[in-house]
């Protein structure tokens, strides 16, 4: 550089470098830091609202109707909850079995509150509330079926499974018999349409709890019958669905249905909507408590 003087050309370039460092500076000092997205935590306790996606199961949860109420055991446990956390409850959607999971995930509700199974498929988009109770879920068969004795006998190519898309079984029946012929109904079917399926020689034999069976037996006696009832296909928890990762709200949905569990208030709901013994199994309790000791200062 000649007589230390700086190119023109030079002298430009800097200045413009300078110049555009101050305009950025100057833009990020106007701009809002980026928005951190809501929790659905956040939203409830904004809005003190829990917008509830249900599917129908009776009597976990159903309409009446005559007046369109929502009931069933699931209405109940969650009123309780929404007085433990003084929180309100809006049942905001009704979905099928097979498109609930998808509706949380994509936030159209806050929380699945019909319980529903605690498997693994669901479990890769939602989390799950502590259980509420567990479900066995049985195979059952025409009356006069001679075939199927034994669990395992529907695994067979001459026997159709019906499965209602969704529903906990429809996971369970291709790998519980692969060499069955699964048939599929649509999942906004009624739950009874597997029934009729197994009533009318469309299928041989169908997946459903306990406590379907019961209900469906009390109406139509002696049509249908449980294959191996000291054997469940399946048993599994049945939950409140939540959305995936919020801690904070699940957090709060265990600590209050822990609550109604130890104070008994879960165990007397259900029991007001049993029509048998075994329909809906309470969790064990996680302690044990001492037994009593006599009083040595007594003879």
């Amino acid at each position: 550089m000649k007589n230390g003087k700086m190119p023109l050309f030079v002298l430009i370039v800097v200045l413009v470098a300078f110049y555009a460092a101050f305009v950025y500076a100057s833009r990020q000092a106007r701009t809002p830091a980026a928005t951190k997205q809501e929790t659905t935590f956040e939203r409830v306790m904004r809005t003190q609202t829990i917008r509830c996606g249900y599917a129908i199961w009776d009597p976990v949860l159903f309409k009446d109707l005559k007046t369109g109420e929502i009931k069933g055991i699931s209405r109940d446990i969650m009123d309780e909850v929404a007085k433990k956390l003084e929180l309100r409850i809006d049942w905001t959607e009704e979905a099928g079995w097979g498109n609930i999971v998808e509706g949380l995930a994509t936030h159209r509700y806050d929380m699945i509150c019909n319980a529903l199974g605690i498997i693994s498929a669901r479990a890769r988009a939602i989390d799950f509330s502590v259980p509420l109770f567990y479900a066995p879920t049985y195979l059952v068969v025409r009356k006069d079926e001679k075939r199927i004795q034994k669990n395992e006998d529907a695994n067979n190519p001459d026997i159709t499974v019906s499965i209602l898309d969704g529903e906990a079984f429809s996971f369970l029946a291709p790998r519980k018999f692969p060499k069955a012929v699964i048939k599929s109904l649509p999942q906004m079917t009624d739950y009874s349409a597997v029934y009729q399926d197994v009533e009318a020689k469309k299928a041989d034999a169908t997946g459903v709890t306990y406590s379907d069976f019961v209900r469906y037996d009390r109406a139509n006696p002696g049509k249908l019958k449980v294959v191996d009832k000291a054997n469940p296909l399946l048993m599994y928890g049945a939950s409140f669905g939540l959305p995936q990762g919020d801690v904070a709200l699940k957090t709060m949905i265990d600590a209050a249905l822990t609550e109604l569990y130890f104070d008994g208030t879960i165990a007397r709901v259900v029991k007001a909507y049993e029509f048998a013994p075994g329909e809906f199994l309470s969790p064990i309790k996680p302690y044990e408590l001492p037994a009593p000791q006599k009083d040595a200062s007594r003879k």
